[in-house]
């Protein structure tokens, strides 16, 4: 693939493993989460891990827990705004093979929510922290079937504009066949942790963003009641009152959906003003 598509691939797949927030005001804790490489050590029983999910990320963290057993380990501490989807599937296979607690110290979002909170034995949501979502890689399948459209035309809104047709035809032609490998991997690794991924990717999609008061927040997030109700058990909120209500990252960034709500949205096509609604 040459440098044009790689950029115009890199651009779409920015859609499920985008950053948490703008850089206005950035606050101290956004920053260690959007940190390049991160910062992983062990200290004790607890693996920290601060910072974005990439190759760069991937090797700091490989160094820090080589020659780890299982056992060794209770606890991972997590603050991430998420990154590659690859990289969070790398760190999350390791946190299911060590048997780990997931603490989100301030926020795990995106790539971090998709991978590295499913993946652990329970999970604990610090006060004032939040965990949240806005697509995996799936949610280009469930996209193209929310418009009406096949794979390919869902892949085609991604083209940067302008682009000759033979070069946009390769980068359709690059991003499925990229997609099939990713994916397969990605619904593998749910299988590994006998998940559903609904709560990764069932909210996505422009037309939902009125219907559940997506304007002006980041992505969406469950109360602990309906995480585990999608399978996310063994989850606790360290505040004082209900994660939902109580979580000053949840109520600034997120919208709350329900899990009935979420299993709903992938089982009936919603209907999208630019494609008009799809019929099955």
């Amino acid at each position: 693939m040459d440098r044009f598509l790689r950029a115009g691939l890199a651009l779409a797949l920015l859609a499920c493993a985008g950053g948490a927030v703008a850089r206005e005001d950035e606050p101290a804790w956004l920053t260690r989460a959007k940190a390049e490489p991160a910062r992983v050590e062990v200290c004790g029983d607890t693996l920290y891990y601060s910072g974005n999910l990439s190759a760069a990320s991937t090797k700091v963290f490989d160094a820090a827990v080589a020659g780890i057993a299982p056992g060794q380990l209770t606890r991972m501490v997590v603050s991430s705004g998420g990154g590659d989807t690859i990289e969070g599937r790398h760190v999350g296979r390791w946190v299911q093979r060590m048997g780990l607690v997931v603490e989100v110290d301030a926020i795990c979002f995106s790539s971090c929510a998709d991978y590295l909170f499913p993946a652990g034995r329970a999970r604990v949501i610090r006060a004032d922290a939040w965990v949240g979502w806005h697509g995996n890689e799936r949610q280009f399948e469930v996209l193209a079937a929310r418009h009406g459209v096949p794979l390919a035309d869902e892949l085609r809104r991604f083209v940067p504009p302008n682009t000759p047709t033979a070069r946009a035809d390769a980068f359709v032609r690059e991003f499925s066949e990229s997609l099939a490998t990713t994916g397969k991997d990605e619904a593998d690794f749910y299988a590994e942790l006998g998940l559903d991924d609904a709560f990764a990717v069932c909210a996505v999609g422009d037309a939902l963003e009125q219907r559940f008061g997506f304007t002006g927040r980041k992505g969406w997030g469950f109360s602990i009641e309906d995480m585990v109700q999608l399978g996310l058990a063994n989850t606790v909120y360290l505040g004082s009152g209900r994660y939902e209500k109580d979580s000053a990252g949840f109520k600034r960034y997120l919208a709350q959906i329900s899990a009935e709500d979420c299993r709903q949205l992938l089982q009936t096509p919603t209907p999208s003003p630019e494609h008009g609604t799809p019929t099955r």
